[in-house]
């Protein structure tokens, strides 16, 4: 059995969503392999990127059809949400899920986001002299998602995107289908920087800036961020 959901925005792209499972394998440029699969697909006029999340094993292949969403339906839902709420990602198009037994194969269709960087080029070993004030933006981005109620649990280098031209700094949050919607406590906001893998020097930078934004004392932000980071990475 396949269930697929188009947002309605993209009915264009129906035929080619449909045909996806069976094309999928054989057709696309592949962008990353791993336990996932990322693919480019060009259709209707339009650069997609595909997802396929690894088949679930075999006692999750029930939970997922019967107690709890897909991590493609989650990542669709969650985009719409963030879409809804003016937060930037990549714009959701699709999901599918195919059915045998439980769950197997699940997809997550986006639009391809064209400019856009991984905040991960601000860790050590892939600096190449990015402006620093993007670590200024990120910081106040990062506190201006937790006062609206926004918290990606997988707040990592490779999941955040920016952009930065004309002196102005873009953000748009990837691998969305782990994300919680609701307040946003403060200890729960330093915990949230803890996986970011950033020097001390940049850390420090964006513990400031996010201080700033959400009206906290910088050295008090910063102490809890050192900790949960330093937590995290032992």
């Amino acid at each position: 059995m396949r269930r697929i959901v188009i947002n309605p925005s993209y009915g264009e792209l129906t035929e080619f969503i449909h045909a996806l499972p069976a094309s999928f394998e054989f057709q696309g440029e592949v962008i990353f392999q791993g336990r996932n699969v990322l693919k480019r697909f060009w259709a209707g006029g339009r650069s997609l990127i595909v997802k396929r999340f690894r088949r679930p094993h075999w006692l999750n292949r029930f939970v997922y059809v019967t107690l709890r969403a897909s991590k493609a339906a989650r990542s669709y839902r969650n985009g719409m949400r963030l879409e809804e709420w003016g937060i930037r990602t990549p714009a959701p198009v699709a999901y599918i899920e195919e059915r045998y037994c439980g769950l197997t194969d699940s997809y997550y269709i986006t639009l391809e986001e064209r400019g856009m960087r991984e905040i991960r080029c601000f860790c050590p070993g892939y600096w190449k002299g990015e402006p620093l004030e993007v670590l200024d933006a990120f910081g106040e981005y990062s506190a201006r998602l937790h006062q609206r109620g926004v918290l990606h649990k997988d707040y990592s280098p490779g999941n955040i995107l920016f952009n930065s031209e004309d002196g102005r700094i873009e953000f748009s949050l990837v691998d969305i289908n782990r994300m919680r919607f609701g307040p946003v406590t403060e200890e729960e906001g330093y915990q949230n920087l803890s996986r970011l893998w950033f020097d001390n020097a940049s850390y420090q930078r964006v513990a400031y800036a996010y201080a700033r934004e959400a009206g906290i004392a910088p050295e008090h932000a910063w102490e809890r961020i050192r900790w949960y980071k330093d937590k995290f990475m032992r």
